[in-house]
């Protein structure tokens, strides 16, 4: 979807391409740069997604045992 350069460097840490990993339900939401979001989930973690999405439950990469995007 995103490509590199697109993604707020601050946050990269947080973002995967495609997580998937187990369902956990989104607890809250903090806007980043107008066209991002990072979600904290249930399970603690928190991953950088776009703002229109918009779902109450998201995979978490990090439980799924992914690395998120490299910071290069």
């Amino acid at each position: 979807m995103s490509i590199l350069g697109e993604v707020p460097a601050a946050y990269r840490q947080f973002f995967f391409v495609n997580a998937g990993g187990p369902s956990r339900q989104v607890v809250s939401r903090e806007v980043i740069q107008k066209k991002w979001q990072l979600v904290t989930l249930d399970c603690s973690h928190r991953i950088l997604m776009p703002k229109y999405q918009k779902s109450t439950k998201v995979g978490c990469g990090f439980c799924g045992g992914f690395e998120p995007m490299s910071q290069k």
